[in-house]
């Protein structure tokens, strides 16, 4: 009471209306609560503990009293925290128990951040009431927006009734700390709950917080949201592809405009050698097709109904089913549907959705539509993973790297005598099949998978039965003349021999940086020279477009700059609104791919690819696309790109959770149409923009 009296002392009309204030927050005699009131009763269970904040929260394993915990004590400055670290948990949890059911008005968080190092992706908050055993319900979902350090967040509530709460934060990444600041929990209109079972334990909260909640309807649509178009029948869905058929039934590729391949007959024809290559036309790199005219790929990645991130998990770790679903596509009507592979056991309401859409004959049709879509709106290629069976499109074609490799975290051990043989075992079939093949592009080998000097540290730990440890001893003994005696006074060992130094720890803080560049430039030579050499022993008519790194993660420049003597062109996954990762590059002069880029919002109940490339709505997805893609387009060395993808991921989330709000397309396999008539005209100039740089 002294900080309240402290503040208002020497107006007494102000200490009343406080005393009235705090009256009106306390529970009466019958243990009743006003409406519109803070409820303060009840615990509250961290998963995981936080490790910063204040006591009790910060480090607290068992419960916490919601009387005396940080998270309800009315002050912006103590809070709860979790530190983000390489092994941090993606997402933290608190979960309340208010003993008894409430009705709810709202619950409002507090999220501030003490530095800019502090924030969330998004958060998710979840109820029960407490004959509500089996599964939640989801109160509300936010992504976060801007920059700003202080945040809250209101959750309506409009008087459902909980005693439970569960309360989910996701990080951007896993070095981002996360803070809880304040949780205020309001009561709404109605009863309160007579004879609650007993105050729940930290384990009983544990089990809580990992109850599902239920989010999608047959269609596999956000049950807590309405738009413009959502299915409720199949017969409506049926009529969209009536509708839609009609509407392109006079879609083709202009053959004035066009050659077969999708190449610009503008601007003449150069040499057709009857597959694709790269040619600089007045310092300007492009594709030039098969049949020898300009080519800008304009491609869009997973066009695939049977591509596997479409699905989603329906079973739990115990083989009950998700309680996510208000209905499944039955098992029997929708088999096709329905997988179970390296990939997980899985369900795709795509599928489910174009069967009920199409009918017995649904994948040619579906085809066929996605083809006229795909004209209609511009783009020429798939350009990665996978894509239809039946559709002709110059595509490019994943090669990826066998498991049975020796890992090295993220990647493998390219030093390893025996990569190349396994690599060659795997790879030779899909070459040999795909070398005469005129719509293929060429090839990308791996998936965002570089070296840094994360991969060193660790090599460095290793004893000589790790090729990469061997190679980096013997890479480094003739950098200093093959002197032990200076090798050890550099590295602080003390080594007998050059073997004995292979089978001895070094710090990674002791090795130069030139020399860890170098070693690192090594590393990438070897491993981009052996897939070029096993790409020509099989195939010399497509191109090696590299292995679509990632330019800020789980790779370096020494890496990336050591590839460009192997590639034909060089190939990123760049995932951001600025187009400027092609300035990284542009002293090496080699052509330039973005072959997984995309922009993504937190409607209907899926999640933004990343805050860097998050938008307000859907309709502001395609706004974000035109800059983006104009501005790369107009670089000397830009010669295409890869939307990611066809497809909406899962509103409940694939087997590592991502749902994704990714797709030109719905899960009801409807198009975001405001999106794509943006597309759709910024397609049809990007040769210009590359002709004319800008």
């Amino acid at each position: 009471m002294s900080k309240w009296y402290r503040r208002y002392r020497g107006d007494s009309l102000g200490l009343f209306l406080v005393f009235l204030l705090l009256f009106s927050f306390l529970p009466s005699g019958s243990g009743t609560h006003a409406e519109g009131s803070q409820l303060m009763t009840g615990n509250y269970y961290f998963s995981p503990a936080p490790n910063a904040g204040n006591s009790p929260d910060n480090g607290a394993t068992g419960l916490v009293s919601s009387e005396n915990g940080k998270l309800l004590d009315g002050l912006t400055t103590t809070y709860a925290g979790w530190m983000g670290s390489a092994t941090a948990n993606g997402t933290v949890y608190a979960a309340f128990d208010l003993l008894k059911d409430y009705p709810l008005d709202s619950i409002r968080l507090v999220l501030n951040s003490p530095n800019s190092y502090w924030g969330y992706k998004q958060l998710t908050v979840k109820y029960r009431a407490e004959a509500e055993t089996d599964y939640y319900y989801i109160a509300g979902k936010h992504v976060k927006s801007g920059t700003a350090l202080n945040d809250s967040v209101i959750i309506p509530m409009d008087n459902k009734t909980a005693r439970f709460i569960v309360i989910a934060i996701k990080r951007s990444n896993a070095y981002q700390h996360i803070p809880l600041t304040e949780v205020q929990i309001y009561r709404g209109i109605g009863d309160e709950g007579q004879n609650p079972a007993a105050a729940f334990s930290a384990e009983q909260l544990l089990a809580e917080m990992k109850k599902d909640a239920l989010m999608v309807d047959k269609y596999g649509q956000w049950i807590y949201e309405t738009w413009a178009g959502k299915i409720a029948t199949d017969a409506q869905l049926q009529q969209d592809y009536a509708d839609e058929a009609k509407a392109l039934s006079r879609v083709a590729l202009d053959r004035r405009r066009y050659d077969a391949y999708g190449g610009i007959k503008r601007g003449g024809e150069y040499t057709a050698t009857g597959f694709f290559r790269l040619e600089q036309i007045d310092q300007k790199w492009w594709f030039i097709t098969p049949a020898g005219y300009k080519f800008i790929l304009k491609g869009v990645d997973a066009t695939s109904i049977w591509e596997w991130g479409y699905g989603t998990p329906y079973k739990a770790a115990d083989g009950s089913h998700r309680k996510l679903f208000e209905e499944l596509p039955d098992p029997s009507l929708y088999a096709s549907a329905y997988a179970s592979d390296l990939n997980g056991e899985r369900v795709s309401f795509v599928i489910a959705n174009v069967m009920r859409k199409y009918g017995w004959d649904y994948e040619s049709k579906w085809e066929e539509i996605t083809k006229k879509r795909l004209l209609d709106w511009g783009f020429n290629a798939f350009s990665k993973w996978t894509r239809p069976n039946h559709v002709k499109f110059p595509y490019i074609l994943v090669l990826q790297d066998p498991m049975n490799l020796e890992r090295i975290q993220w990647t493998y051990d390219v030093f390893d005598p025996q990569a190349k043989s396994i690599i060659d075992s795997a790879l030779s079939p899909q070459l040999q099949q795909a070398k005469n093949d005129r719509w293929l592009i060429g090839y990308t080998y791996d998936n965002e998978s570089g070296w840094t000097t994360d991969i060193v540290k660790e090599i460095l730990t290793y004893d000589s039965s790790s090729a990469a440890k061997k190679a980096f001893v013997d890479f480094l003994a003739p950098r200093y003349n093959n002197d032990l005696a200076a090798v050890n006074q550099l590295l602080g060992t003390n080594a007998d021999s050059f073997e004995t130094l292979m089978n001895t720890q070094i710090a990674l803080s002791r090795v130069p940086s030139l020399d860890v560049s170098d070693y690192i430039k090594l590393a990438s030579k070897t491993y981009f020279s052996t897939i070029r050499s096993i790409i020509e022993k099989y195939d010399k008519n497509h191109l090696f477009l590299g292995s679509s790194i990632v330019p800020t993660w789980r790779t370096s420049l020494d890496w990336d700059s050591a590839a460009m003597e192997y590639v034909d062109a060089f190939s990123v996954d760049q995932y951001s609104k600025d187009a400027g990762w092609l300035s990284r590059y542009e002293a090496f002069g080699k052509p330039l791919l973005n072959l997984e880029y995309t922009f993504s919002t937190g409607e209907r109940g899926l999640s933004p690819a990343n805050a860097a490339t998050s938008t307000a709505s859907i309709a502001e997805r395609g706004a974000a696309f035109k800059a983006f893609i104009e501005s790369q387009s107009a670089h000397p060395l830009f010669v295409g790109s890869g939307w990611f993808g066809y497809y909406d991921q899962a509103v409940t989330g694939r087997k590592d959770g991502e749902n994704y709000n990714t797709g030109l397309v719905n899960q009801q396999d409807q198009p975001y149409t405001d999106m794509v008539n943006i597309m759709k005209t910024v397609n049809a100039e990007l040769e210009t923009i590359h002709e004319n740089g800008r």
